[in-house]
C-alpha cells in the first residue's frame, strides 16, 4: 500500500508544480525589436529534464510548459511584451536596444519585466540581457543572460531565492516566421523541495510570427464624365463611342456643311 501513496503522493506534487511552479525561463527573442506598429506572437516550448526528484527517489520526473507571447513595436528601437506563462501567470515587459549590429560587434537590448505567477501566489520581476548577430542573416546566434525573483503575494506562500542563468541559440528563418531552438542553464533551488539539484537545464524552441499592416489597396474604376454617363457603352452611337474612347467631355455630333447652289 505504501508504494501506492508514494505515487500518488508524487503524482499530486508533479501537478501542484505543473500550474505553480513555472517561471518564463525561455527567453525566444534576439536583441532585434518589433518595427514600429508591427505585432508579432510567439509561442515557446519548453522541456526540463530531471525537474522533480529527491534524494530518495529512484526515478525523476520532467516538466513540460508552453508560454504564449504577443510583441508590439513602439518606435525603431524599443517593444512592449505580454506573456501568459504556463504557471498560471501573466508577465509584462519592455525592451530596449541599445546597440545596432555592425562590424564592431553584436546588436544588444535589455528586457526588464514584471508580473504575476504561479496562480496569483507571487509577484514576479525579470531583467535580461541580450546580444545577436546581423538579422539580416538566414541564421542568427543570439544569447546572455538572465535573472528572475519571486515575492510572495498571500498568506503561505513560499519564498523562494533569485533565479539566474544563462541562454544561448540560434535563429533560423525570415521576418514573417522564425523559428528559434535555445538551450538555457539556471541555477534554481526548489523553494518546494522537489528536487536536490539546485541547477536545471531548459532546451527549448521558439516558433514566432509577424503580423504586418495590409499594404493592399484597392483600385477603383475611373469614374466616368459626361452628360449622360448612364448610356456609355451601348450600341455604336456617338455617345458610346466617346465612352470607348476614353472622352472626358460631352459630344457635340459635327454637322455636314450644306452644299453650294
Amino acid at each position: 500500500m505504501r508504494p501506492v501513496i508514494r505515487v500518488l503522493a508524487l503524482v499530486a506534487a508533479l501537478l501542484l508544480a505543473a500550474v505553480t511552479g513555472c517561471l518564463p525561463y525561455t527567453v525566444g527573442s534576439t536583441a532585434q525589436t518589433v518595427p514600429t506598429g508591427q505585432t508579432t506572437s510567439a509561442t515557446s516550448y519548453y522541456f526540463i529534464p530531471n525537474a522533480f526528484k529527491r534524494p530518495e527517489d529512484s526515478v525523476a520526473a520532467a516538466l513540460v510548459g508552453v508560454d504564449r507571447e504577443w510583441r508590439h513595436g513602439l518606435d525603431p528601437k524599443s517593444d512592449l511584451g505580454l506573456r501568459l506563462t504556463s504557471g498560471l501567470g501573466v508577465v509584462m515587459n519592455y525592451k530596449r536596444r541599445f546597440r545596432d549590429a555592425d562590424a564592431g560587434g553584436p546588436a544588444v537590448a535589455y528586457i526588464v519585466g514584471t508580473g504575476i505567477v504561479n496562480a496569483g501566489e507571487h509577484l514576479h520581476l525579470e531583467g535580461t540581457i541580450v546580444a545577436s548577430g546581423d538579422e539580416a542573416a538566414r541564421v542568427v546566434p543570439f544569447g546572455g543572460v538572465r535573472a528572475m525573483q519571486v515575492i510572495p503575494l498571500n498568506v503561505g506562500a513560499v519564498n523562494d531565492s533569485p533565479t539566474l542563468g544563462a541562454f544561448g541559440g540560434v535563429q533560423l528563418g525570415d521576418g514573417d516566421f522564425t523559428l528559434r531552438p535555445e538551450l538555457g542553464v539556471f541555477y534554481d533551488r526548489s523553494a518546494l523541495g522537489l528536487r536536490s539539484a539546485s541547477f536545471i537545464v531548459v532546451p527549448a524552441i521558439t516558433l514566432q510570427r509577424r503580423r504586418r499592416h495590409s499594404e493592399a489597396q484597392t483600385i477603383r474604376p475611373p469614374a466616368m464624365q459626361g452628360s449622360r454617363p448612364d448610356r456609355a457603352g451601348r450600341g455604336p452611337g456617338v455617345i458610346g463611342g466617346c465612352s470607348a474612347l476614353g472622352c472626358g467631355a460631352p459630344v457635340v455630333p459635327v454637322v455636314p456643311p450644306r452644299p453650294r447652289p
